[in-house]
């Protein structure tokens, strides 16, 4: 009897200590094993793909919101940033992204190119490792966001398509508008957005994401819906500007400006896209609400109903999950619009003025600002 009291005492102890080396682990890092892989691709806007798999990397004791260090074979390293299955840092920070529906993780730069920045390619070797547990959770737990692409999931075609005309400021309507691709039907968005388009009587595309041959391949794809839209390009009025999505990049700047200042502001509507009509659509739909004198609040309230359309997020809904994708995305578009730094009060900036000279700083002259400030406010 004493024997087995023994016995039951010392596998009491043994858990014990095991739960408390495990607790130990979760609370200040730790060893996991190691991850040892290759850069299986270089991504379109320069993410690293590796070849361990999303699948395989849980496997291994790693969680969403762990922070962990990256390691290439070049030298470059990257230390103590987040495991986030979507974009939770600010302009210019990195992360490791297992995104959902994706095989594989990603080494990448939230509006950067990690490619350029480490010097990376195709092959070159990498090793992660285990930093802190839990050390981002939070922010993971408070930015998952998922959206659906069945149609039966959405109140109306407007909010699937995530289509809606701007108004804020002086710009009047029946000038512009924003949605999700017309033609690029990866999300199911395509033929919804090219049926409100001609509702709309859309005269002209700004599509920031394509290029003309990513715009002729979809085209030739069997589900291909979009013909108004194919029509509009057939007559030359959609420009095709293949943006990156590093809105602080010039590239990006470089590519946009060139393709407002070649637009043609004497028939409208307009209409801006990117893929989701969310991200760089967001960017320069606050850019042109700037220009024409809207608040902070009107720029902050468009911005996010693409978040309300896409995954339900409202100010009522989750307010503290709100704030963050604020603070991370539009005020953060905001402060570079208008030249201000991380520490000035974005709501008192001077938003009007920062848009004027964010175009022409970027090769636009006065004259042809004053021409789309009076297209947009005529």
């Amino acid at each position: 009897m004493k024997k087995r009291t023994v016995v039951f005492l010392l596998l009491v102890a043994l858990a014990f200590c095991f739960s408390v080396s495990a607790q130990s682990i979760k609370e200040s890092g730790g060893s996991l094993p190691v991850q040892k892989g290759s850069v299986k691709e270089i991504e379109t806007y320069g993410h690293a793909l590796l070849d361990i798999t999303i699948k395989d990397f849980l496997a291994a004791g790693y969680e969403l919101g762990d922070t962990v260090d990256v390691v290439f074979d070049n030298g470059y390293s990257l230390t103590d940033i987040p495991f986030f299955n979507g974009y939770y840092v600010q302009e210019g920070e990195p992360l490791l992204r297992a995104y959902p529906g994706d095989t594989n993780i990603a080494v990448c730069i939230n509006y950067g190119n990690l490619s350029e920045v480490a010097g990376i390619s195709a092959g070159t070797k990498v090793e992660i490792s285990l930093n802190k547990k839990a050390a981002a959770l939070d922010t993971q737990t408070l930015n998952s966001l998922a959206y659906s692409n069945n149609r039966e999931d959405y109140s109306s075609d407007e909010v699937f398509a995530n289509f809606r005309e701007i108004t804020a400021g002086n710009i009047k309507p029946g000038k512009l508008y924003r949605s999700a691709s017309p033609f690029n039907s990866i999300y199911n968005r395509a033929p919804y957005v090219n049926a409100l388009a001609e509702q709309a009587g859309i005269k002209g595309i700004l599509d920031l994401a394509d290029t003309e041959e990513d715009i002729k391949a979809y085209f030739e794809q069997p589900d291909f819906k979009s013909f108004y839209a194919k029509a509009l390009f057939e007559n030359g009025a959609v420009a095709p500007l293949g943006m990156p999505v590093d809105y602080a990049s010039e590239d990006f700047s470089k590519k946009l400006v060139s393709g407002i200042a070649e637009a043609n502001y004497t028939e409208g509507p307009i209409l801006i896209n990117c893929t989701e009509g969310k991200d760089r659509t967001g960017f320069v739909s606050a850019l042109a609400e700037a220009l024409m004198g809207a608040t902070y609040e009107e720029i902050v309230d468009n911005y996010m109903k693409s978040f309300d359309n896409y995954y339900g997020l409202t100010k009522e809904s989750d307010p503290q999950k709100y704030a963050i994708v604020v603070k991370n995305n539009i005020d953060e578009m905001l402060r570079f619009i208008a030249g201000v730094d991380a520490s000035a009060d974005i709501t008192k900036a001077d938003l009007a003025a920062g848009a004027r000279k964010y175009l022409t700083s970027n090769g636009m002259t006065d004259a042809q600002v004053d021409l789309i400030t009076a297209y947009l406010g005529d």
